[in-house]
This record gives C-alpha cells, sequence and structure tokens, in this order.
C-alpha cells in the first residue's frame, strides 16, 4: 500500500517546528516566474550601451549611464502583480552599487519598494517586495565604490511561482553549455562524449524497478532491495535527459522517460526500519533518489517537447509525494549530515517539480538547519554548533570523528572521510544553486562556511597524501576524488571573483583526465552543466 500522502497542513506544523513562528509567517511561494518586460528606456545612455541591452538576455551587454540618479525603466506592456527584480551589474564583483527600485502603474509615478547596495557578484541579485501591481520597474543608480558609472547586465522582473526548469539548471545554462558544445569547446564536448558512451548513455539502457524498496540494514541484517539499482536507474534517466538536451535527440528523452515511468509505475514504499534508527537507511536512500531522479524529471517536463505525457507526470509526481517525501521532510538527526542534506535537497526538489512552495521551505528550512551543524565557523565558539541530542563535549567531539581542534572550513565528516565530506557539501551546494533559480539567496548563506571548506579539503585532495599534521584527525586523513567541485567553483569564482587556487587545481585536473562525474550518488555531471558557465 502507499504511504499517507504528505498533506499541506502537516508540512507546515513541520515547518512551524524547524523555524519558528515569524518564519513560517514569512511563508510564500517562490516568486520566480519570469514576466515579460516590453522596452526599456533610460535617462541616460553611453553609445552602444542602450537600456534595451539590459532586457536582451546577453550577460555580454549592459546599459550604461553616467551620473548619480541615472535610471533605467521597465515597461511590461500593461499592470501585472510582481514581487521580485534581479539585477546584475557589470563588473559587480569589483564594486558595490548603491541603488533602488521603485513601480508604478503609470510612467510618471513611482513608489519605492527597495533602497541598497549590490552584493560583490556578477549573478543576478533577487531584490523582493510585498506582492504590488505594477506596469512600470525603475531602477536608481545612486553611485558606487569606484565611480559614477551605473552599468547593468540584465534587469528582469517576476512573479509568484516556480521558475523551471528549476533544480539546478536552468533553460539558459543549458543553452550556453549547448553552443559551447557546438563550438566544440572544452571541456564540454568531452564530458558529453563521455555520457553518450558510458552505459548510462546507452539507448538500450532499462530500468529494473521493485516494488518495495529496503535499504541498508534490517533488524540487523545488511539488505538492498532496489536501493543501488534505483540509483543506477536515475543516473541513466538524468544522463540522458541531459543528452538530449544538448543534441536534441528525441531518441534519449524517450529512454529517459521509460526508466522513470517504470519506477513509478512499479514503487510503492521505501521501507524504514525506524526502531533501529542509526543502522536503517530508507530515509537515505529515499533522500538520493529525491537528488537524482527529481533532476531527470525536472529538464524532460520543462526542458522542451520531450513527448512525457501529462498522465505519467502525474504518477510520478504522486510517487515521489506519496513515497519519497514523507521520509526526507522530517529531517534526520541520528546520523552524519550527508544524510539530512540530501533528505534537504529532496525535499527542494520535489517541492520544485511539484510546485509545491511548503515542501520547499521544509527542505530550505532543513539546509538552514543543517549548514551550521556541517561545517565550522570559527563564530559558533570553541566547539561546534550541533544537533541537540549532543549536549557534552564527549558527545560533541565524538560526533566529530574525534577532532578537538576546530578552524573554519572544517566539516563534521572530515575526520570521517573526505568521501561523505564530498557527499555533504555537494548536497549544500546542489540547495544553493536551486534556490538561486527560485530567487534565493542561499548561496550568500552560506558564503563564510562554505567557500573555507571549498578550498580547505580541496588541497588535500591535491597533495594526495593521507598525512595530515597531528592537529587534524590525528594526523591521518581518508581521501578519495568525487566529483562534485564544479558548481561552487563556478558560484564563488567565476560569478563572485573570489581567489579559489585549490578547488581551480582540483577542477582543472579532473577536467584534464575526464574525471567520471558520474556515480551512484547525486554527483553527476557537474562538469557537464556547470563547468566555468558564470553567471548565464
Amino acid at each position: 500500500l502507499l504511504a499517507a500522502p504528505m498533506s499541506n497542513s502537516f508540512l507546515l506544523t513541520l515547518l512551524l517546528v524547524l523555524v519558528g513562528f515569524s518564519a513560517l509567517c514569512a511563508h510564500a511561494i517562490p516568486c520566480a516566474k519570469r514576466v515579460n518586460v516590453v522596452a526599456a528606456t533610460a535617462s541616460t545612455a553611453e553609445a552602444g550601451n542602450e537600456a534595451a541591452k539590459a532586457i536582451d538576455n546577453d550577460m555580454d551587454t549592459r546599459w550604461s549611464g553616467k551620473g548619480v540618479g541615472a535610471y533605467i525603466t521597465l515597461d511590461l506592456g500593461s499592470a501585472q502583480t510582481i514581487c521580485t527584480v534581479t539585477v546584475a551589474w557589470w563588473q559587480g564583483e569589483t564594486r558595490a552599487n548603491s541603488f533602488s527600485i521603485s513601480t508604478g502603474t503609470s510612467s510618471t509615478s513611482f513608489t519605492q519598494v527597495y533602497s541598497g547596495t549590490s552584493l560583490l557578484n556578477n549573478d543576478g541579485q533577487p531584490v523582493s517586495f510585498a506582492p504590488r501591481s505594477a506596469r512600470y520597474i525603475r531602477l536608481t543608480f545612486n553611485g558606487n565604490t569606484v565611480n559614477t558609472w551605473a552599468s547593468v547586465l540584465e534587469f528582469k522582473v517576476f512573479q509568484s511561482g516556480f521558475a523551471h526548469p528549476g533544480i539546478l539548471v536552468s533553460k539558459s545554462q543549458i543553452s550556453y553549455v549547448k553552443n559551447q558544445i557546438a563550438a566544440g569547446a572544452s571541456p564540454y564536448v568531452g564530458f558529453l562524449n563521455k555520457a553518450k558512451s558510458i552505459p548510462y548513455g546507452q539507448l538500450t539502457y532499462t530500468a529494473k524497478p521493485v516494488r518495495v524498496m529496503t535499504c541498508g540494514k534490517m533488524n540487523g541484517v545488511d539488505v538492498d532491495e532496489g536501493c543501488t539499482q534505483s540509483r543506477f536507474d536515475g543516473l541513466a534517466a538524468y544522463t540522458q535527459a541531459l543528452v538530449w538536451q544538448y543534441t536534441d535527440d528525441l531518441r534519449y528523452a524517450t529512454n529517459a522517460i521509460k526508466i522513470l515511468n517504470a519506477w513509478s509505475n512499479t514503487l510503492t514504499k521505501i521501507n524504514q526500519d525506524n526502531k533501529n534508527a542509526t543502522s536503517s537507511s530508507g530515509v537515505l536512500a529515499a533522500g538520493w533518489l529525491g537528488e537524482i531522479w527529481v533532476k531527470a524529471a525536472e529538464i524532460l517536463r520543462w526542458g522542451g517537447s520531450s513527448g512525457w505525457a501529462a498522465a505519467d507526470i502525474t504518477k510520478f509526481s504522486n510517487m515521489l509525494r506519496n513515497v519519497i517525501l514523507p521520509l526526507t521532510t522530517n529531517g534526520w538527526i541520528w546520523e552524519n549530515g550527508n544524510w539530512e542534506l540530501s533528505m534537504a535537497e529532496a525535499t527542494v526538489n520535489i517541492g520544485v517539480f511539484t510546485d509545491n512552495s511548503t515542501a520547499f521551505d521544509v527542505g530550505v528550512a532543513l539546509w538552514r538547519r543543517r549548514l551550521p551543524w556541517y561545517l565550522y565557523h570559527t563564530s559558533d565558539g570553541a566547539l561546534p554548533k550541533c544537533a541537540p541530542i549532543y549536549t557534552t563535549r564527549d558527545q560533541i567531539i565524538k560526533q566529530w570523528s574525534g577532532q578537538t581542534t576546530f578552524f573554519t572550513g572544517l566539516a563534521q565528516e572530515t575526520c570521517r572521510d573526505f568521501s561523505h565530506t564530498q557527499m555533504g557539501l555537494a548536497a549544500i551546494s546542489n540547495i544553493a544553486e536551486t534556490s538561486r533559480l527560485q530567487n534565493m539567496g542561499l548561496w550568500a548563506e552560506a558564503h563564510d562556511r562554505l567557500w573555507p571548506a571549498f578550498e580547505f579539503h580541496a588541497y588535500y585532495l591535491n597533495r594526495k597524501s593521507t598525512s595530515v599534521p597531528s592537529s587534524l584527525c590525528g594526523g591521518t586523513i581518508k581521501i578519495e576524488d568525487m566529483a562534485t567541485w564544479e558548481i561552487g567553483h563556478n558560484h564563488f569564482n567565476k560569478r563572485c571573483g573570489l581567489p579559489m587556487g585549490n578547488t581551480t587545481a582540483l577542477v582543472t585536473r579532473y577536467r584534464a583526465n575526464l574525471m567520471p562525474y558520474y556515480t551512484i550518488l547525486m554527483m553527476m555531471w557537474e562538469g557537464l552543466t556547470h563547468a566555468s558557465i558564470g553567471s548565464v
């Protein structure tokens, strides 16, 4: 029998437990549905950098106007209810721009809805406000830290709703890589050829679903009934969905759909033994599938005319709601942090795919809860922050695998092994990237912990030595290369312009060797989707 569906009232109650009343009151559908802009005008413009260049979907062009008080005005053609704009600033990684946003139903009367300063990156930065009716949106430039030139790469407007495709990759990102492949650019061509050559990319690949999935230990016995196979099948579906996007060969979409349909027509339950909560991994299996399967499904549903029947999409959505979501939304404080982070990502993904803003918010709340428990920052104090079940120093030290000296960049699983640590870093980054596509700023929230964590762990992976100073993991670490570095590298280095010497060296090595960006986990094809794509 199917597990009981997750009602929105239950999810709202869970959200209240996770984040409290004030955050719950702020709960709303993401404001990420793009609104078409009919025209753009400006008070002043440099020759060749006219206002229209800020709405042409091209990050290589810009509007530039000189002088404090210079403004650009967007016309939506008619009054619409809007709630967010995004602004990408030229050379935004090197200068902070002071600006305001105003809206109006006429071109002569405006009400200010925001005033502030841009972040130091060149990405589209969201500015959100209470939903309001407006036809005209005006950005007024009030100076920057370098000069008196206003220079905007892209100025976009959004209304309530999810962006699709909006899980990890967007249509613009896919289009960018597709154009790079057409131009024969590396590393994309190499990774695409690899994707088409491995078993996951074969059109003869056939899913092997099970009705009831059992994973890990059940009553003390190791069991794998459909667990590994389901991940293989998910990776095949994701691989072939990407190949379809980059080659326009519909056969790959057709086969990917067959794989997902096979599971949604079969799977009714994932077993979880809560009497042995620390050994049964049903919740982890659900988390992994919510990470892998839903990425493929989002592309197949929203990436073009794939031929996926509406009835089959509904059946797949119901499987996510009834089988996966009940196991991921509660989090899992009894295990290492990569578990709960994968569950958080699954919940976020399902929220986007099913247009369920409550599930999306629960996943984000899990991410926010686990992030400071997983990555240490000196502001935490002498000991790391931990789940409430760890109350003594000895318990906290044990949870951090015996580490007694703490410094920014260290992860809860660093001294366990670098493999599981990279799983955690992958889930943190994936959720931040998906949130970016939904006009949320989780990258900024994670910045002070995640950027140092990337550089710290990349340093030791590049050294390829298990011998370290005695103050780290007792002098010995367990290292293994895993392909989860491109997304974080692209954000911090390419969007924010931050130095990432260790991570850059790592991804360079991976690209040169066509590091197998295909694993049995969520870390797949980052080099084919995010390798130095910048802010597209």
